[in-house]
């Protein structure tokens, strides 16, 4: 595999990430530098630019429904943007910290964004008006996401637990008491069955989304930043370490191979659509690119 693994540079500082879209023939990645950037796939040219952030870019989502893009930075705000063009729409504030997380509900409807500040805040997408403020964790918030029907928030930080709202009033439904320490990343599995959870303490968790119960709990043999990312087909995920990425079997939770990395820190990580390649930015501002299939 280290055969076809390419690496570019694509972002000033640490890329912070990286998302497919069209089917798997472009993506976006972000980076500390404050800028998004469009890629063609599988040639990786360079398509376009795009700045408003005026810091690091922490989080991408895309509704396919409205084609928006939603961006979350530390300069506090939130900016959406128009696809496939890119021009800036609206500038979303409210937050009074760093934007860690957003996410777009599945229908598209509504934007979730968490925040160094402690809070989840709910827009409508369409808009671009915040109608909900979710309090109540005592955390800085390092990751939110929508369940697959949209009903219902996940959001999780520092304290390692991940909240449970209601995405139509705000109420906190549940809270899961998983994690030790802070919660790193969180990804829904293809079938919308389960969700993965990384933690700082070094583990993973699957969690059945039917009835939101642990079912199986797995060590981490190394140190980093531990993102998440679940192949198409849903047999199997990859974890993001410090110096390699771990690709596990889904259904026994066991590691069936290594990729060793040229560099400290992985950031973010992705599967294309047609399961065929695996991207990785790292620390040092590239992207990370296996074919699979070779």
């Amino acid at each position: 595999m280290e055969n076809d693994y390419i690496r570019f540079h694509a972002h000033k500082g640490h890329a912070n990430n990286i998302t497919f879209l069209n089917a798997g023939r472009k993506a976006l990645s972000s980076g500390m530098d404050g800028f998004m950037k469009l890629w063609s796939v599988p040639s990786w040219e360079l398509m376009g630019e795009f700045k408003g952030h005026t810091k690091s870019v922490n989080s991408i989502s895309f509704s396919r429904n409205l084609n928006i893009i939603a961006t979350g930075s530390s300069d506090h705000t939130i900016r959406l943007w128009s696809y496939p063009a890119c021009l800036p729409l609206e500038v979303l504030a409210g937050h009074s910290n760093v934007v860690s997380s957003v996410c777009i509900s599945p229908d598209g409807k509504l934007l979730a964004s968490g925040s160094y500040d402690g809070t989840v805040r709910l827009w409508a997408l369409k808009y671009g008006k915040e109608f909900l403020v979710l309090e109540g964790s005592p955390d800085a918030i390092s990751c939110v996401l929508f369940t697959p029907d949209g009903k219902q928030v996940l959001s999780g930080g520092v304290g390692g637990d991940i909240y449970v709202w209601s995405s139509s009033d705000g109420r906190l439904e549940q809270k899961l008491r998983g994690h030790d320490v802070a919660l790193m990343s969180m990804v829904v599995t293809p079938d919308r069955k389960h969700l993965i959870s990384s933690g700082y303490e070094r583990k993973l968790r699957i969690w059945s989304l039917k009835n939101l119960k642990e079912e199986l709990s797995i060590e981490l043999d190394g140190t980093g930043h531990f993102p998440l990312a679940v192949s198409s087909n849903g047999k199997t995920f990859a974890v993001g370490m410090d110096y390699d990425i771990v690709i596990y079997d889904f259904d026994s939770g066991k590691s069936v191979s290594n990729i060793p990395l040229m560099v400290k820190g992985v950031y973010s990580m992705a599967f294309s659509p047609n399961g065929r390649y695996l991207v990785a930015t790292t620390a040092d501002g590239r992207l990370n690119i296996w074919d699979l299939e070779k």
